[in-house]
C-alpha cells in the first residue's frame, strides 16, 4: 500500500472504532505506540500515515489490507513477514525523571519495522524491545509517553549514548558520561535535573538493559 488513495475513507474510522471497542482511545494509542491526539484525529476522519496504519494493524492483530479497505487479503502474509519485523512491546515505563517502578515485563503488543531499515542501522530484530518513557527529564530528546526502541545486546556503557538502566526496582533512561575515576554520571538532557554520579564501586549494582536506538515521535 503506497498512498492514502488505497484507504477506504468511509469505512476506515468505523473499523478502527470497532477494533478499539470498549478500550479507551488513550489506552489503544499507547498499545499501538502512537500519540493519543494522532489516534483521535484518525477517528475523526484524518487519513493515517503508513507507519501509523502498520502500528494500528499490529496492535489490533488484523491485516493491513483489511484495516485499510475492509477486504481480506487475497495473498499470503508471507510478503509482509519478509519485509517487516514485528518488534515486541512491553507495558513498561522507564523513568525520564526520578525513577519509576517497572511494570509488567511480558509483551503486550508488536510494532512492525522494515527489516531493510533495521539492517541499515545494524540492528538484530531478536535483540530489540519497545518500552514507554515516563517523565520530562530527557526533554527535548525524549518526551513523556514516547515509545523507545532498546537494543538489549548493547550492555557496554559508551560515553554520550542513552541507555535504559535498572537500579533496584526502578528503570531509568539516561545519557551516560564516563568519568576520569572510571565511574559514570547519569545525565538528563533537561538541565533542570542534576546529574547523578555512580562511583566505580557501585557500578556492579546497575543492570544495563540496553541502549536506546530509536524514539517514536509525533510531529
Amino acid at each position: 500500500m503506497s498512498s492514502e488513495e488505497n484507504i477506504d475513507e468511509t469505512g476506515f474510522a468505523e473499523r478502527l472504532k470497532a477494533l478499539i471497542g470498549t478500550q479507551s482511545a488513550r489506552g489503544f494509542a499507547q498499545k499501538a505506540g502512537m500519540g493519543d491526539s494522532t489516534l483521535r484525529a484518525i477517528l475523526n476522519g484524518a487519513m493515517p500515515r503508513l507507519d501509523n496504519l502498520l502500528r494500528i494493524a499490529a496492535a489490533a492483530g488484523v491485516s493491513v489490507e483489511w484495516l485499510a479497505t475492509g477486504k481480506e487479503p487475497t495473498k499470503s502474509d508471507s510478503q509482509f513477514e519478509e519485509e517487516f519485523a514485528l518488534i515486541p512491546g512491553y507495558n513498561v515505563q522507564v523513568a525520564a525523571g526520578h525513577g519509576s517502578i517497572a511494570g509488567d515485563e511480558t509483551p503486550t503488543r508488536e510494532l512492525a519495522f522494515r527489516r531493510k531499515w533495521l539492517r541499515f542501522r545494524g540492528l538484530n530484530e531478536n535483540d530489540l524491545a519497545l518500552v514507554f518513557a515516563k517523565g520530562d527529564s530527557m526533554e527535548p530528546t525524549i518526551s513523556d509517553n514516547e515509545t523507545l526502541m532498546v537494543d538489549t545486546s548493547e550492555k557496554r556503557l559508551r560515553d554520550g549514548q542513552i541507555y535504559v538502566i535498572r537500579n533496584g526496582d526502578h528503570l531509568l533512561v539516561k545519557r551516560i558520561q564516563t568519568l576520569w575515576n572510571d565511574g559514570v554520571q547519569l545525565l538528563s538532557d533537561n538541565t533542570e535535573y542534576p546529574p547523578q554520579e555512580i562511583p566505580l564501586s557501585d557500578l556492579e549494582g546497575l543492570d544495563v538493559i540496553g541502549k536506546v536506538v530509536w524514539v517514536g515521535k509525533d510531529l
